[in-house]
């Protein structure tokens, strides 16, 4: 396959984990775009026939991504294309070196790829429902608490379920965050391999 002269430049994903944290979650669609326009910068690489271009609209999905109801749909997106790129893609791409597994036999090596869009589609609506159900019971609690003042009754409703909130909070965000960086790794060694 030929080689273009302009390299892809990778992602660095501690960079971008750094940045989410700091900004509270706002850096989250400014990641979205430099991910989309590193997929553009894949797709203006000569594609077999039949592979999938990974083109898209960087700013249409960064648009996409500033809302609540819209970011998981962009996130999808970027899942989608690498994922798609990567799986048609494959037999196109030189074999992998092969390496050996525990039991000291050789195997083939199996190119790096992200998260299938279909499984990420249910771990989305499963984060969207927990996180309704969580602010559905908060908002609840709130309007029990000011018709009816503060309460023991109010916080042994309020102190369980800030304390799920926040179980449920890291563990999503955890998952989320193993996620990204399989798809940062995957795409950055697609990079390095066609760059």
């Amino acid at each position: 396959m030929k080689k273009s002269n302009s390299a892809i430049q990778p992602i660095d994903f501690k960079i971008q984990l750094i940045l989410f944290f700091v900004t509270g979650t706002l850096w989250a669609p400014f990641y979205n775009l430099i991910c989309f326009m590193r997929l553009n910068q894949l797709a203006k690489l000569p594609l077999p026939e039949g592979v999938p271009s990974p083109k898209n609209s960087a700013v249409g999905n960064f648009l996409v991504a500033l809302s609540f109801v819209g970011a998981p749909f962009a996130f999808f997106r970027r899942f989608q294309l690498l994922n798609s790129y990567v799986t048609v893609m494959d037999p196109h791409l030189k074999k992998l070196p092969k390496t050996k597994d525990k039991e000291g036999k050789e195997v083939d090596q199996e190119r790096l790829n992200c998260l299938e869009p279909l499984k990420f589609i249910g771990f989305a609506i499963t984060t969207f429902l927990i996180i309704c159900l969580i602010a559905t019971t908060i908002g609840l609690s709130t309007y029990y608490i000011l018709n009816t003042g503060w309460t023991n009754q109010a916080i042994l409703i309020l102190l369980p379920l800030g304390i799920a909130g926040v179980f449920v909070g890291f563990g999503f965000s955890g998952r989320t965050i193993i996620e990204e960086k399989k798809w940062v790794k995957a795409f950055n060694a697609l990079a390095e391999e066609l760059g």
